[in-house]
C-alpha cells in the first residue's frame, strides 16, 4: 500500500514548490499509446483540502459543463476516490474534474445508488483552471493541463453527513478520458482483470502531517 503525506499549513496561500507530490503512474489495464504523466499534489489547513493536479496532455478534451455528469470521465480527467472517515474500506467519496474544471462528486459505499453533492455544497469549492473555455477539444499545441480545487471539509461533511477524519484517510487517484490515448492509470496498484476504479480495498494511506 502506497502512502502520500498531506501537508498541513496554517494559511490558504500555498508555496505549491514547497509541497510534494504523488504521481499517477501505474497502468493496469495498458494495452497501447503513451503514458502520459500526472503528478497531484494535496495541502490542507484546519477547514479545508487543497488539490493542484498538473496532467501531461497532447489531446486534451472537455464537453461536459454540468455539475455531477456522468459522462465526465470520457473527458481529459482525473479521478480523487477517498474516504474521509479514516476507516479502510468505509464509503467513499469519488471527486471527478475534467481539464475544465467541471467536478463529479458522489459519496456512497460502492458503485451504484451514491449521493452526489448538492448544487449549494459544490458551490463552497473554489477551482483554477490553465485551461479558460468551458469545453476543449484537441489542439496541435496541446502539452499540458491543470486544476487547482479549494475543497471545504464542510463540503464533504454535507456530502457525507459525517464528520472529516483531520488525521488520516485512505485513497486512490487515477487519470482517464479523453478520445485519444484514454490510459486507465492509478496511483496506488489495483489488481483486478478490468478497468475497475471503485475499489476501495485497494486505497493507498494518505497522512495529515
Amino acid at each position: 500500500m502506497k502512502q502520500y503525506a498531506i501537508k498541513k499549513i496554517t494559511t490558504s496561500h500555498i508555496n505549491w514548490q514547497a509541497i510534494d507530490s504523488l504521481t499517477i503512474d501505474t497502468y493496469p489495464w495498458y494495452e497501447s499509446g503513451n503514458k502520459q504523466s500526472t503528478s497531484v499534489k494535496l495541502a490542507a489547513n484546519s477547514d479545508t483540502l487543497f488539490i493542484q493536479i498538473i496532467a501531461q496532455d497532447n489531446y486534451s478534451f472537455a464537453q461536459q459543463t454540468e455539475l455531477n455528469h456522468m459522462l465526465i470521465c470520457e473527458d481529459s480527467c482525473v479521478e480523487f476516490f477517498f474516504s474521509p472517515s479514516g476507516e479502510l474500506g468505509s464509503s467513499y467519496v469519488n471527486l471527478e474534474v475534467n481539464c475544465c474544471g467541471t467536478l463529479h462528486l458522489a459519496y456512497g459505499a460502492g458503485r451504484d445508488n451514491r449521493q452526489f453533492i448538492s448544487l449549494a455544497s459544490a458551490g463552497l469549492l473554489q477551482r483554477k483552471t490553465s485551461i479558460q473555455s468551458p469545453v476543449k477539444f484537441e489542439q496541435s499545441s496541446d502539452q499540458q493541463w491543470s486544476v487547482e480545487i479549494a475543497l471545504p471539509f464542510a463540503a464533504i461533511e454535507q456530502l457525507t453527513g459525517d464528520k472529516v477524519n483531520h488525521q488520516q484517510w485512505f485513497g486512490n487517484f487515477y487519470r482517464c478520458g479523453g478520445r485519444k490515448d484514454p490510459q486507465y492509470a492509478v496511483w496506488n496498484d489495483i489488481a483486478v482483470d478490468t478497468p475497475d476504479y471503485h475499489r476501495p480495498e485497494h486505497f493507498g494511506e494518505l497522512v495529515f502531517r
